[in-house]
């Protein structure tokens, strides 16, 4: 049986409301540096292949855990955020700066449109996601540890609801209605096991506990 865990990065400097340059560079916060060390320490099964993003939050949530398997590959999959807004348009801007383009980008529900340079549509977002999976089940590694983002996860769990669904606008808007009401806090883990050709079936989610 394949065991496949997605695991929320740590809190990064974004989510604790510092201003940030690029999507694909934001470090994590001191905060975030503690519960990297405890995904690390409370990890109880030894993975196969440790898989991160291209953005460093993830890698570096994921360093604790590759120091304590160094012998575990390290790959990197296109399962980074979706990063809906101009990357450009927002240099030194915060979570809470962003939030009325963010709202105006879902508000226009267009699965097609892309906001800029630096930027992906939805339906790309849904489509690379989908990959992601694939090639995830499609390795021989039994015990996979995928390090990934808020968006990606609930895309994840949602498109565990919906498996045929075209990514029209309907889809799109009942996923931001989703994606408002599920919440997926910093080193959550989502285990999913599938057997051979299998679909992935989700297991119980954890919360990674920080002690102290």
């Amino acid at each position: 049986m394949k065991k496949i865990w997605f695991i929320r990065h740590a809190e990064s400097l974004s989510n604790a409301g510092f201003p940030t340059d690029t999507p694909h560079a934001i470090g994590l916060s001191e905060k975030g540096m503690a519960q990297a060390e405890a995904v690390a320490a409370q990890w109880q099964t030894d993975p196969d292949l440790i898989v991160v993003s291209r953005y460093s939050r993830t890698a570096y949530t994921a360093v604790p855990l590759c120091r304590l398997h160094p012998q575990v590959q390290v790959v990197e999959l296109p399962v980074h955020e979706l990063t809906f807004l101009a990357p450009g348009r927002y240099i030194g801007t915060t979570e809470t700066t962003r939030r009325e383009p963010a709202r105006q980008y879902w508000e226009r529900c267009d699965p097609d449109y892309c906001d800029g340079e630096g930027a992906e549509t939805f339906r790309h977002f849904c489509e690379r996601v989908d990959a992601s999976l694939k090639a995830l089940q499609e390795r021989e590694e039994q015990r996979i540890a995928v390090f990934c983002h808020a968006y990606v996860i609930k895309a994840i769990l949602w498109r565990q609801l919906h498996p045929d669904a075209d990514f029209t606008a309907d889809y799109m808007r009942d996923f931001f209605d989703f994606h408002l009401n599920c919440v997926v806090p910093n080193i959550m883990v989502y285990p999913f096991e599938c057997a051979g050709d299998a679909p992935l079936f989700m297991k119980t989610p954890f919360q990674i506990e920080m002690v102290g």
